[in-house]
Protein backbone atom coordinates (compact mmCIF):
# COMPACT_ATOMS: atom_id res chain seq x y z
CA UNK A 1 0.00 0.00 0.00
CA UNK A 2 1.19 3.23 -0.99
CA UNK A 3 0.72 6.10 1.24
CA UNK A 4 -1.98 8.83 0.34
CA UNK A 5 -0.08 11.83 -1.53
CA UNK A 6 -2.27 14.81 -0.32
CA UNK A 7 -2.95 17.22 -3.41
CA UNK A 8 -1.08 19.99 -3.18
CA UNK A 9 -3.60 22.70 -4.64
CA UNK A 10 -6.08 21.31 -1.69
CA UNK A 11 -3.32 22.70 0.86
CA UNK A 12 -3.21 26.02 -0.64
CA UNK A 13 -5.75 28.32 1.02
CA UNK A 14 -8.14 30.38 -0.72
CA UNK A 15 -7.81 34.15 -0.55
CA UNK A 16 -10.93 36.84 -0.88
CA UNK A 17 -12.37 37.35 -3.87
CA UNK A 18 -12.14 41.28 -4.81
CA UNK A 19 -11.22 43.44 -2.13
CA UNK A 20 -11.99 46.77 -2.65
CA UNK A 21 -9.59 49.03 -3.10
CA UNK A 22 -11.63 51.87 -1.34
CA UNK A 23 -11.08 49.84 2.17
CA UNK A 24 -7.54 50.63 2.05
CA UNK A 25 -7.91 54.02 1.12
CA UNK A 26 -9.65 54.78 3.90
CA UNK A 27 -7.08 52.95 6.46
CA UNK A 28 -4.25 54.72 4.91
CA UNK A 29 -6.35 58.50 4.34
CA UNK A 30 -6.80 57.97 8.49
CA UNK A 31 -3.72 56.97 9.39
CA UNK A 32 -2.06 59.76 7.11
CA UNK A 33 -4.43 62.66 9.03
CA UNK A 34 -3.87 61.25 12.36
CA UNK A 35 0.67 61.29 11.25
CA UNK A 36 0.00 65.05 10.40
CA UNK A 37 -2.49 66.24 13.24
CA UNK A 38 0.51 64.93 15.47
CA UNK A 39 3.58 66.23 13.77
CA UNK A 40 1.02 69.87 13.90
CA UNK A 41 0.44 69.45 17.43
CA UNK A 42 4.28 69.11 17.95
CA UNK A 43 4.92 71.44 16.21
CA UNK A 44 2.66 73.76 17.85
CA UNK A 45 3.70 72.68 21.04
CA UNK A 46 7.63 73.55 20.36
CA UNK A 47 6.47 77.80 18.64
CA UNK A 48 4.37 78.37 22.06
CA UNK A 49 7.56 76.97 24.39
CA UNK A 50 10.10 79.06 22.36
CA UNK A 51 7.39 82.08 22.54
CA UNK A 52 7.08 81.76 26.45
CA UNK A 53 10.79 81.31 26.77
CA UNK A 54 11.77 84.37 24.90
CA UNK A 55 9.03 86.17 26.64
CA UNK A 56 10.37 85.56 30.36
CA UNK A 57 13.96 84.91 30.81
CA UNK A 58 14.17 82.15 32.93
CA UNK A 59 15.58 83.24 36.61
CA UNK A 60 20.09 82.07 36.56
CA UNK A 61 21.00 79.08 38.25
CA UNK A 62 21.36 80.01 42.40
CA UNK A 63 24.38 78.15 42.45
CA UNK A 64 26.54 80.29 39.96
CA UNK A 65 26.65 83.01 42.92
CA UNK A 66 27.43 80.35 45.35
CA UNK A 67 30.12 78.37 43.51
CA UNK A 68 32.07 82.28 42.46
CA UNK A 69 31.46 83.23 46.73
CA UNK A 70 32.84 79.82 47.68
CA UNK A 71 35.94 80.22 44.99
CA UNK A 72 36.67 83.75 46.23
CA UNK A 73 36.65 81.99 50.44
CA UNK A 74 38.87 79.81 48.96
CA UNK A 75 41.02 81.91 47.11
CA UNK A 76 40.99 84.41 50.26
CA UNK A 77 42.71 81.63 52.52
CA UNK A 78 45.08 80.57 49.83
CA UNK A 79 46.57 84.16 49.62
CA UNK A 80 48.41 83.68 46.40
CA UNK A 81 50.77 85.96 45.20
CA UNK A 82 49.04 89.18 43.33
CA UNK A 83 49.13 87.44 39.72
CA UNK A 84 47.82 84.13 40.41
CA UNK A 85 45.31 86.08 42.60
CA UNK A 86 44.15 88.61 39.35
CA UNK A 87 43.95 85.13 37.29
CA UNK A 88 41.98 83.53 39.80
CA UNK A 89 39.49 86.26 40.69
CA UNK A 90 39.39 86.89 36.58
CA UNK A 91 38.10 83.76 36.07
CA UNK A 92 35.71 83.42 38.94
CA UNK A 93 34.26 86.87 37.88
CA UNK A 94 34.21 86.13 34.12
CA UNK A 95 32.62 82.39 34.86
CA UNK A 96 30.35 84.13 37.08
CA UNK A 97 28.95 86.42 33.77
CA UNK A 98 29.13 83.94 30.96
CA UNK A 99 26.41 81.93 33.17
CA UNK A 100 24.58 84.54 34.80
CA UNK A 101 24.17 87.59 32.22
CA UNK A 102 25.53 85.17 29.56
CA UNK A 103 28.29 87.69 28.48
CA UNK A 104 31.06 85.62 26.05
CA UNK A 105 33.78 87.22 28.71
CA UNK A 106 34.63 84.15 29.84
CA UNK A 107 35.92 82.99 26.25
CA UNK A 108 37.64 86.30 25.13
CA UNK A 109 41.09 87.48 25.69
CA UNK A 110 41.14 90.56 27.41
CA UNK A 111 42.19 92.96 24.74
CA UNK A 112 38.99 90.97 23.15
CA UNK A 113 36.50 92.11 25.55
CA UNK A 114 37.96 95.32 25.89
CA UNK A 115 37.55 96.18 21.96
CA UNK A 116 33.88 94.60 21.88
CA UNK A 117 31.17 97.38 21.07
CA UNK A 118 28.44 95.63 23.42
CA UNK A 119 31.12 94.07 26.16
CA UNK A 120 28.84 94.02 29.57
CA UNK A 121 25.80 94.78 27.54
CA UNK A 122 24.00 91.92 29.18
CA UNK A 123 24.91 93.19 33.12
CA UNK A 124 22.92 95.12 35.14
CA UNK A 125 23.27 99.03 33.51
CA UNK A 126 24.14 99.65 37.36
CA UNK A 127 26.97 97.62 37.73
CA UNK A 128 28.34 97.63 34.17
CA UNK A 129 31.57 100.34 35.02
CA UNK A 130 32.22 98.55 38.72
CA UNK A 131 32.61 95.26 36.55
CA UNK A 132 34.82 97.12 33.51
CA UNK A 133 36.95 98.67 36.42
CA UNK A 134 37.81 95.78 38.61
CA UNK A 135 38.26 94.30 35.08
CA UNK A 136 41.11 96.19 34.15
CA UNK A 137 42.00 96.57 37.60
CA UNK A 138 43.07 92.66 37.68
CA UNK A 139 44.09 92.67 34.14
CA UNK A 140 46.89 95.07 34.94
CA UNK A 141 47.95 92.81 37.93
CA UNK A 142 47.64 90.13 35.79
CA UNK A 143 50.29 91.36 32.68
CA UNK A 144 52.51 93.07 35.26
CA UNK A 145 54.24 90.06 36.07
CA UNK A 146 56.25 89.05 39.16
CA UNK A 147 54.87 86.93 42.24
CA UNK A 148 55.02 90.31 44.34
CA UNK A 149 53.32 88.87 47.78
CA UNK A 150 50.37 91.11 49.26
CA UNK A 151 47.68 89.87 51.31
CA UNK A 152 46.04 92.88 51.86
CA UNK A 153 46.13 93.43 47.99
CA UNK A 154 44.50 90.03 47.83
CA UNK A 155 41.76 90.69 50.42
CA UNK A 156 40.77 93.64 48.69
CA UNK A 157 40.23 91.93 45.23
CA UNK A 158 38.31 89.25 46.64
CA UNK A 159 36.28 91.90 48.60
CA UNK A 160 35.57 93.94 45.61
CA UNK A 161 35.05 90.69 43.20
CA UNK A 162 32.69 89.72 46.38
CA UNK A 163 30.69 92.88 46.39
CA UNK A 164 30.55 93.38 42.58
CA UNK A 165 29.08 89.37 42.49
CA UNK A 166 26.26 90.67 45.37
CA UNK A 167 25.31 94.02 43.57
CA UNK A 168 25.05 92.06 40.29
CA UNK A 169 22.76 89.35 41.34
CA UNK A 170 20.96 92.07 43.29
CA UNK A 171 19.77 94.30 40.55
CA UNK A 172 18.87 91.46 38.40
CA UNK A 173 16.76 90.01 41.09
CA UNK A 174 15.21 93.37 41.87
CA UNK A 175 14.69 94.18 38.11
CA UNK A 176 12.99 90.54 37.49
CA UNK A 177 10.67 91.57 40.66
CA UNK A 178 10.22 95.51 38.92
CA UNK A 179 9.40 93.50 35.27
CA UNK A 180 6.87 90.85 37.11
CA UNK A 181 5.00 93.83 38.52
CA UNK A 182 4.63 95.51 35.21
CA UNK A 183 3.56 92.83 33.70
Amino acid sequence: MQPTVPNILEAIPELEKDIPVESFAAQSLGQLLLIAGIVVAIIIGLVILLICRRRKKLPPSPGLLDNALAALSTLEQDAPPLRECSLRVSMILRTYLAGQTHDPALYETHEEFSRRMDSLAAVPAACREQTRELLESLAEYKYAGGEKQDPLQVNAMVTQARDLLHRISETQAAEAAAAKTRS
